[in-house]
Formats: C-alpha cells, structure tokens, sequence
C-alpha cells in the first residue's frame, strides 16, 4: 500500500462517516475506489476523500443524492445549488412559520374545529386576497355613509401590507386580524361606529375635522392616561377637573358648546369608541405594516368616561 492512498476504515474515520455509508457511496459510483490492499480491502486518495466531505456536508444540507451526483460530475456547480436549495428552504420555513403562527393562535385562543380551520385558511392568503378582505370590511362598515372626506380616504388606504419575508410576529399579527375581521360581531360593531359617525355630522352634531379629532385623542392620552398612571380616581375632585379641562378640548375641537347636552353626546362616542377590540385591530394592523406600535387610547378613554359620567361607567367592560 502506498503511502498515498487511504484505507477504508482510515477514509471512514477522516470523513466522519460509517464504512458501509462509505462502501455505498463507492459502489453507487460517487467515490471511486483507486486500488486494493494486499489484504482486498479497498483503497482511496484524498481526492475520494474531499468528495466524501462535500456528500456528506451536502447531505447535512438537505441535498438529496441526484443533485449531488451531478455536482460532483461537473452536471452543476455549487452556487447552482445551494441557491435553488435555500429558495427551497425559504419556501419551506415560511410554510413552518404559518403553521407555528396558527398553532399559537389555537393554543392562546377558544377556538373550535371550524375557527381553527378558517383561521389555517385566513393564514394562507394572498397579499390580494389579504388586502381584498380588509377592504371589505372598511366598505362594508363606510361605504355608503358621508364620512369626512379626508377621514374616509386615510381608512380605506390603511390595508395589512404584510413582507414577502414577514417575520414570526408579523404573521401571528395577521392570522389574529384575519379572524377578527371576519368575526359578524366585530363588522356590527365597526358599523355601528360609523353609523354615529356619519349621523352625528348629517345633523350637524359633530362639526369637526380629522386635525381636531387627533388632538382630542393626545389630550385624552396625555391627560386622562396621566391620571390613570398616577391612581387618580375618575370620581374625585382631580379627576372631574381633569375631565373638564378634556371636555373643553373636545368642544372646541367639534365646535360645540360645553353644556349638558354636548356632555352626553360626548360620553355616548367615547363608548363606541373605546372598543378594545377596535384598538386590538388597530395595534395588529402596525405591526403587520411593520410601523411603530401607537399608544392604546381605550384605557385612558375609559377613565375619561368614567370621570365624565359620574363614576357610571368606571368598570365598563366594552362599549
């Protein structure tokens, strides 16, 4: 035996690999065997030594034997390969990942046969068809009533704009949206919303713009969210002048005077729109599109409302 060549057993060792994984490969013609010992037993050069490294690594990639014949043949090179193999990786872990983001949602959610099954078929739409169905629920829930015109136009462009590559969250985001917009009781509740909406500017109770909408809701943040964190009882002396100084905002933001009919109308909007769900949907929706998580204004909302009724609605569970 020359000093050259390798024994079976010693290419075995080297390659990390069992002998008969060792005489198959050989056999199937990958790794040729180049003499024998005086004893018969086969021999290899380091040559058959890197291709059995190269199989071997190939396989712990996944690469199946056909492919790796023919890289080894020179049919393919290595670049081919590897990038048709982690396309098809790709492909493999965003399938996983729909599964894990189902399965967490089965696992922290009631749901039954029928839910788990829509939701596995929710999870697996398009980008059309995800986009599709959020656009009918805002059509549904205000396409036919005279909301503002700068309001109605932000809500139907604000769609799950999920990546081709979404990460774990993104997806666990968008399977839990999908099950809420198709939820009958969520749509009634969206509906019923902008049904006030579109009364209340019909008959001229509600005279005000987006721009005023928006400062009224940072002051509830600012104001009312800085007393709950502070323990301020909606019902005490602090807590109805922090509603009263929220109840001017609110009229000049509307146009309205601050009597007592303005106050009522007031804490009936507060109630259909501090809907945890609604917000739920709101803070699902950043995170699918990817932008940064905006404060949740239902609780600071709810201490508001429960300042601006008395106490009334201060263990109110939703709208």
């Amino acid at each position: 035996m020359t000093d050259d060549l390798l024994p079976i057993g010693q290419v075995a060792r080297l390659s990390g690999l069992p002998v008969p994984t060792v005489r198959f490969y050989s056999d199937a013609g990958l790794v040729p065997v180049v003499g024998r010992s005086p004893g018969g037993y086969r021999l290899y050069d380091r040559e058959a030594l890197g291709r059995l490294e190269l199989i071997r690594t190939l396989r712990d990639l996944g690469v199946d034997l056909p492919t790796i014949t023919r890289v080894l043949a020179g049919a393919h090179t290595l670049a081919e390969v590897a990038g048709r193999e982690a396309a098809a990786l790709e492909a493999r872990i965003q399938t996983l990942r729909v599964r894990q983001a189902v399965l967490r949602y089965a696992a922290t959610s009631e749901v039954d046969a029928p839910g788990l099954a829509r939701v596995n078929r929710l999870a697996r739409l398009s980008e059309e068809q995800r986009r599709a169905l959020v656009g009918e629920l805002i059509e549904e829930a205000a396409g036919d009533l005279g909301l503002e015109p700068g309001f109605a136009a932000r809500l139907r462009s604000t769609l799950p704009d999920l990546p081709d590559d979404p990460a774990p969250e993104q997806l666990e985001a968008w399977v839990e949206l999908a099950h809420l917009v198709v939820d009958p009781d969520f749509r009634a509740r969206v509906r019923r919303a902008f049904e006030r909406h579109a009364a209340d500017r019909a008959s001229g109770a509600d005279e005000g713009d987006p721009r005023s909408w928006q400062e009224a809701e940072e002051a509830v943040l600012e104001l009312a969210g800085g007393a709950l964190a502070h323990g301020v009882p909606p019902g005490s002396v602090r807590g109805r002048a922090i509603a009263d100084e929220l109840v001017a905002v609110f009229a000049r933001g509307h146009r309205r005077r601050d009597d007592a009919e303005f106050r009522t109308w007031l804490a009936k909007r507060i109630r259909v729109g501090a809907d945890v769900r609604v917000s739920r949907y709101r803070r699902l929706l950043a995170v699918i599109n990817g932008g940064p998580a905006a404060p949740d204004p239902v609780p600071a909302a709810r201490w508001f409302l429960a300042a601006l009724t008395g106490g009334r609605d201060a263990h109110q569970s939703g709208p």
